[in-house]
């Protein structure tokens, strides 16, 4: 099982390291220990929900949701590489073949707004960290969890919703996916 997972990570970080930092990516035995050292760095508080948790609820999920979630938490501890939040979710829906706007402002009036009851995995989640109304955006990845690039730690990051510094600071949630067919 770790040896599938350290596969799969090679070829995440393959597929997405050029795409984010621009250059060819060599994936080494070093890089595979650094990301998995990461991953376990990105989690949030503990009893927040692990990666792999997520991603086997994931595979649950119907395409192209579960393509979202899975590529979301496949860059988890993931350094950022100047890449921004919104980057970030151009980046993952690009991923599953869904082409998004490029901004935060752009990105909060694509799709349809969510109350934070009905989160599904996939949805976008907005903060307001600036006072100015929403200039952060994460993707949703189910259990109170969402990916985001986070500045301050210059990565990818899984947090929870319910983390201070995200907890009264949620102004918004946008669904860019179709509904699901019963």
């Amino acid at each position: 099982m770790a040896g599938r997972r350290l596969w799969i990570v090679g070829v995440l970080l393959m597929v997405f390291h050029p795409v984010v930092s621009g250059c060819a990516a060599r994936v080494t035995a070093r890089t595979a220990r650094w990301y998995e050292e990461g991953r376990a760095r990105a989690v949030g508080a503990p009893g927040s929900p692990r990666p792999e948790e997520l991603a086997q609820d994931a595979r649950r999920l119907p395409l192209p949701q579960r393509q979202i979630v899975e590529a979301a938490l496949a860059l988890a501890g993931a350094p950022s590489d100047g890449l921004d939040c919104s980057g970030l979710v151009v980046r993952v829906y690009e991923a599953a073949g869904i082409e998004v706007p490029r901004t935060v402002r752009r990105l909060l009036t694509a799709g349809r707004p969510v109350p934070g009851s009905e989160f599904r995995p996939g949805d976008l989640v907005f903060f307001a960290f600036g006072g100015r109304g929403a200039d952060h955006v994460g993707i949703y990845a189910g259990g109170g969890a969402f990916v985001h690039v986070s500045r301050s730690a210059r990565s990818v990051r899984l947090e929870s919703l319910a983390e201070v510094a995200f907890a009264g600071r949620q102004v918004a949630a946008r669904r860019l996916l179709a509904e699901p067919l019963p």
